[in-house]
């Protein structure tokens, strides 16, 4: 059905263009608009590298600097729907909290009027067609060079050079299509203009998925008089409103956040949108003193609606500001996280598309992994949840709990492990597939290493298990030692590792790591001398023995497969640290090559 509707749209465009060429001119301006928009926004993504997140965490610590980045990051992208698809990937990753993705889009929507000041004011006055083309030329240029760098700074040259273009071919049909029939006989006056014209807005910018391009084909219009003041008001309106549609769609891909986020995004727009219309006269009759003040010209339509655009928008953030905080709050309430999600991905999502975000929504979802293996491993040497954290020492507690706990060890794996695990191997192979950024795909590789690590080790401890069980209540105390000497060494092996995987302090995790390293070899030699005490003395049978010295063997590999995905997921997560904490381990083992 879709296939038969695109095919009717194109024969009745095809019918159009060869009846009316000023209609051809219009539709191309349009067409070479988005197309430079489209082609602009993946030159700024491919940019953005490392710098994008480094920028974004330092600049959006408070609401202000939160609202400060969306208005610059809009300004330069010239599309606060990007800037908002941005945020729901960096949100979806963990890099912001849902606060700061609500203080950039607020941001976004002040920074995206600047698009129509610059159209407004040069774009209609000025043939800027002539800018047009060395833009585009120039970056072609750009485009053939080796560096990935050179050739995104090409594609956004030639995305300016298609916008500016476009403006220039939208102008021209305008100015054309007068000439034929006129348009301004539709004009409809009063509020009903306004609320009819703001629902052909929001249709503009849904079928253009862009609100820059609505309101350039707005300014346009007006500057042919072929729509009148008041109603480009009304389209202004809708495009705000329309535009979120491209940031809701997204989201469906998304996890918990980004749909909070997008859900706040259309929110935010249809406040502003219905606080315009109910105050439409008292908006007007500001913009008119504005107008005054700026020294723009009584009969400038073109600029008084760009003044219209960011007075809306800003008026919109001014008064919602205070409230950003209890807004995130009441969302988080309205849209809640179902209970079945905390066992499914939480930052994994097809809204993901930024090779940082990709990078960081991996490491942060083997966290997540690693919290639910570790709920399964606790139980598995019989230890509960809460002893995790407790102040008891680790022989303390292993004493404390002589009691076999019953539970599902294969249930639990399927519920909690097998498909977090699997949709972390899909995401990465899918995110792998579509970059061209070797050292992303490198270490996506390393990470994936990372989560098969913790599933090893939570199948090792299940093997551990039967003979665990079975000989911590043994009446044999030696041998009941031996396997409450490898609880204890796990429960001390779990107890830093949660902190590791909580921690955000470098130089604490950095110790830590070497200090697990240094456990587990003090446990590999003190449990060869324990068990050669016990079978020389005949405290346990060779059979007993033979156990023991296995399991002793599974919990090592435990040990090692939690370090090496310790080790994994917080190297790839800062290469500053990575060097600290080789230096850490090196000093470690020139420690122990002296004693």
């Amino acid at each position: 059905m879709q296939k038969v509707f695109l095919f009717a749209g194109l024969a009745a465009l095809s019918y159009l263009f060869l009846k009316n060429e000023n209609m051809l001119l219009l539709c191309a301006g349009i067409a070479i608009f988005i197309f430079g928009m489209l082609i602009m926004g993946e030159g700024f993504k491919n940019s953005g590298g490392g710098a994008l997140e480094l920028f974004l965490r330092r600049q959006t610590s408070t609401k202000l600097k939160s609202i400060v980045f969306g208005a610059a990051a809009a300004a330069v992208m010239q599309s606060s729907t990007l800037v908002s698809l941005l945020s729901i990937s960096f949100l979806s990753a963990g890099f912001i909290t849902l606060a700061q993705g609500i203080g950039i889009i607020f941001g976004s929507q002040i920074g995206t009027t600047s698009g129509a000041w610059l159209i407004a004011g040069l774009g209609i006055k000025v043939d800027i067609a002539k800018y047009a083309m060395p833009l585009i030329i120039f970056g072609v240029i750009f485009m053939f060079q080796s560096s990935k760098k050179l050739k995104s700074v090409g594609q956004v040259f030639i995305g300016i050079g298609f916008l500016f273009l476009g403006v220039a071919y939208i102008k021209d049909g305008f100015d054309a299509l007068g000439n034929d029939f006129n348009l301004a006989q539709y004009s409809i006056d009063g509020m009903t203009g306004v609320i009819i014209f703001s629902l052909l807005g929001i249709v503009i910018a849904i079928i253009t998925q862009s609100s820059l391009a609505t309101i350039v084909l707005t300014i346009a219009a007006l500057n042919a008089e072929q729509v009148s003041y008041m109603n480009a008001l009304g389209i202004i309106i809708g495009a705000n409103i329309g535009t979120t549609l491209t940031g809701i769609v997204s989201s469906l891909g998304s996890n918990v956040d980004g749909k909070r986020l997008a859900f706040l995004y259309l929110i935010f727009n249809l406040f502003i949108g219905f606080m315009s219309l109910i105050f439409i006269y008292q908006v007007t009759a500001l913009i008119k003193y504005e107008a005054i003040a700026l020294g723009i010209g009584e009969d400038n339509y073109a600029l008084k609606l760009a003044l219209f655009h960011t007075t809306i928008n800003l008026l919109g953030v001014i008064m919602l500001y205070p409230f950003i905080e209890n807004i995130a709050s009441l969302t988080q309430k309205i849209i809640r996280q179902k209970m079945s999600e905390e066992d499914d991905a939480l930052y994994l999502s097809s809204s993901i598309t930024h090779e940082n975000a990709i990078r960081e929504a991996t490491r942060k979802e083997i966290c997540h992994l690693y919290e639910n293996a570790a709920n399964i491993m606790i139980l598995g040497i019989h230890v509960s949840a809460h002893d995790l954290f407790s102040e008891n020492s680790a022989e303390e507690t292993v004493k404390l709990r002589s009691k076999e706990l019953d539970f599902d060890y294969e249930q639990m794996y399927q519920k909690k492990i097998k498909t977090i695990y699997g949709k972390i191997v899909n995401f990465i192979v899918i995110s792998q597939s579509s970059s061209e950024n070797e050292n992303i795909v490198k270490d996506l590789t390393q990470l994936q290493k990372a989560a098969q690590s913790i599933v090893e080790a939570l199948k090792d401890l299940k093997h551990l298990q039967k003979n665990l069980t079975k000989y911590m209540i043994s009446p044999n105390n030696g041998i009941k030692s031996g396997y409450n000497a490898i609880r204890e060494h796990l429960l001390t092996q779990f107890r830093i590792l949660d902190k590791i995987f909580k921690s955000e302090e470098k130089d604490l995790t950095v110790v830590l790591i070497a200090q697990l390293e240094i456990l587990s070899e003090k446990f590999e030699k003190n449990a060869a001398l324990t068990l050669g005490t016990l079978l020389k003395s005949g405290a346990v049978s060779p059979l007993m023995g033979s156990s023991l010295m296995n399991d002793n063997a599974y919990a090592l590999h435990i040990s090692k497969c939690l370090i090496d995905a310790a080790k994994t997921v917080f190297i790839h997560k800062d290469s500053e640290q990575k060097n600290t904490m080789q230096a850490v381990l090196l000093k470690n083992d020139e420690t122990e090559e002296t004693r």
